[in-house]
């Protein structure tokens, strides 16, 4: 399996991934949005300042109808979320494609920061609206007027925008990393995935209700699905084709968004709707638009799709109601950890590293637990967005939940190295590219693992082989490997909880002072 990367390997050059263009015309929409704001919004303030200031959330509250403190946190945030999302799949395919960055503010870099930074205005401009408007919050401190949305949006942003300067630190002591799930970079990744989760609960705090004006329902179904597409950003470690961590974490993430997200999104939308936004995301997902459409220069493949667990939400809900909701959480838990489990195991049956047999012992104790533990924070989750009246779960299940579902998903976290030996050859194939063969001892290594394959990225494209049992204890690729150039081609092997890796060709790195590792 071969996955093109249009891309020059001169630090991005010539590629796409290297283009300013998206977002300067990111930067420009807002510029013209913010503009048009001030122009045709209303305020007497005696300060030129404040009176350019307060017409933005006058100009929102009287095109929207939501409260204009509420209107700007939303947009904005959003927004963030959009540029910053953008930037980060620019980066990651970067990295795939082409290896390091030889400068830190690269395009995809900038964008990730330009989002990062507005997803922390965000909370603040919730605070400035919201005091310039004597908005009567719960929360204050000295003049200021808090919403407490705002506050964790803010939170949420500052955190993530601190990750950018951490990691360069992190490059700098450790050396660069090659996953996404490095420390900092999952603190840049989880301050903007539960992003649009706050933004929502600015949703709830302005009492704003799905329905009414024909915004309020709008704003709520973008909120749910960035809530959606939040938790499932750490996806793209399997979604881009080159994961270093347990293949466990891709079930049991999926169970979690889809106990959180969806069963929230029947609670507050009503009926149709959950199916209606994953089947619309997943519709997103296949056009690969944020990536440019099928002719941008990477192609992922959705890591979740989520129709099944959306579909049997719907049918819980249809059949039981959501009146009892322990009863909803847990039934909906059930089924998006068996039936709901069943749809993805179809999709990712074809998915870069495919399920196998191997891997649905643990997927299903855990993906239940999992499943199951999401729904009753789903459901309270759902309640604190205006959720229609139900009972309140008890402060002490929902710190249950909460704590099976940590323990659950770190589960998978301790990795080791077998024992196994491997001994490889490699016969040219023509086209800068080898057939691989390599003898396994203990001669049964490679029976029921996750993925065995040879994996090749950094060259200009992501090609991964599958290796085939051709005698007991010998396999074989099923594809050419790529070789030479700035070529990265390794042969890993994944069983249980132990990952292995030897290198098939390794160019030399003068920066690391490594020599090459011919083929």
């Amino acid at each position: 399996m071969t996955v093109p990367l249009a891309a020059d390997l001169t630090n991005g050059g010539g590629s796409a991934l290297a283009s300013w263009t998206p977002l300067w015309v990111q930067l420009g929409l807002l510029g013209a949005a913010v503009t048009g704001l001030v122009v045709t919004g209303r305020s007497d303030d005696p300060n030129p300042l404040l009176r350019g200031l307060r017409r933005i959330p006058n100009a929102l509250e009287r095109l929207t109808g939501v409260s204009g403190w509420a209107a700007a946190t939303i947009g904005t945030s959003l927004f963030g979320l959009l540029v910053a999302g953008q930037g980060f799949y620019s980066d990651v395919s970067w990295h795939i494609a082409l290896g390091r960055d030889d400068e830190v503010l690269t395009a995809p870099h900038t964008a990730i920061v330009v989002g990062l930074v507005l997803i922390a205005w965000a909370g603040g401009a919730g605070v400035l609206f919201a005091t310039l408007d004597r908005v009567d919050t719960r929360l204050r401190w000295g003049g200021l007027r808090i919403p407490w949305s705002a506050g964790l949006l803010g939170l949420l942003g500052l955190s993530a925008v601190a990750g950018f300067p951490l990691d360069e630190l992190w490059h700098q002591t450790y050396g660069v990393d090659v996953t996404m799930w490095s420390p900092t970079h999952m603190l840049m990744i989880l301050g903007a995935a539960f992003s649009g989760a706050a933004s929502w609960l600015v949703l709830a705090e302005a009492g704003v209700p799905v329905s009414g004006r024909r915004w309020w329902r709008g704003l709520h179904v973008v909120a749910a699905w960035l809530t959606l597409q939040g938790l499932t950003a750490p996806l793209g470690e399997f979604a881009f084709g080159v994961p270093q961590f347990n293949q466990l974490f891709h079930p049991l993430i999926i169970c979690m968004a889809a106990g959180l997200a969806v069963v929230a999104m029947r609670l507050v939308l009503g009926r149709g709707w959950a199916f209606g936004i994953v089947f619309v995301s997943f519709l997103l997902d296949q056009s690969n638009l944020l990536a440019g459409g099928n002719d941008g220069p990477v192609r992922t493949r959705a890591a979740a799709i989520y129709l099944v667990s959306a579909a049997v939400v719907e049918v819980v809900a249809l059949l039981l109601g959501t009146e009892r909701r322990p009863r909803f959480a847990l039934v909906s838990g059930l089924g998006i950890g068996t039936i709901g489990l069943a749809g993805e195991w179809a999709w990712n049956a074809n998915a870069y590293q495919p399920w196998r047999a191997a891997l649905l012992p643990e997927a299903l104790v855990l993906g239940l637990v999992v499943a199951v533990a999401a729904a009753i924070l789903g459901v309270a989750y759902g309640n604190a967005l205006g959720g229609r009246p139900g009972p309140r779960s008890p402060g002490p299940v929902l710190l249950g939940a909460a704590a099976v579902l940590v323990a659950a998903l770190a589960w998978p976290m301790p990795r080791s190295v077998g024992e196994v030996t491997a001994a490889m050859r490699v016969e040219p194939s023509g086209r800068g590219a080898v057939d691989v063969e390599v003898d396994v001892t203990p001669a049964d290594a490679g029976d029921g693992a996750r993925w065995f394959q040879a994996s090749s990225w950094q060259g200009g494209e992501l090609a991964l082989a599958e290796m085939e049992e051709v005698a007991p204890g010998r396999w074989a690729s099923s594809e050419p490997v790529p070789i030479g150039g700035s070529h990265k081609s390794l042969l890993r092997l994944h069983r249980g909880g132990e990952m292995m890796a030897v290198p098939v060709f390794l160019p030399d790195d003068p920066e690391i002072g490594e020599p090459e590792i011919p083929a």
